[in-house]
């Protein structure tokens, strides 16, 4: 009995080991994402997240490129990005709503949803 449970125990680690490689690998995919809906981030914005955790955000304000930079983790349903800002780190956790391979949906903790398409 106890071998099964080990053996249940390892199966559903595994599982879940793939889906989290699943899900980073549509999150980052080689392409970029470009925010569509969101009451934060002006339009056109554009994030790329690298397979090696690392996060490139680009916008634009007042006609004028700006980009940010910051790495990723993926927990879960719980991505957690760090963003470097003018000599100021944010940390910021959104939950997962949907991942596909061309639709990225996320809420914050005060429930403010931002969609991104490729």
């Amino acid at each position: 009995m106890r071998l099964s449970k080990l053996f249940i125990a390892t199966l559903t680690l595994l599982s879940a080991a793939s889906s989290i490689a699943q899900e980073k690998s549509l999150l980052t995919g080689g392409k970029e994402w470009k925010v569509v809906k969101s009451e934060e981030a002006p339009p056109g914005t554009k994030l790329m997240f690298a397979s090696d955790g690392k996060l490139t955000l680009t916008f634009a304000i007042d006609g004028k490129a700006k980009v940010i930079t910051g790495s990723y983790s993926l927990t879960g349903n719980q991505l957690t990005m760090n963003l470097n800002h003018d000599g100021k780190q944010r940390v910021e956790t959104r939950t997962i709503k949907k991942l596909t391979d061309s639709v990225l949906i996320t809420e914050d903790k005060n429930k403010r949803v931002e969609e991104l398409q490729r």
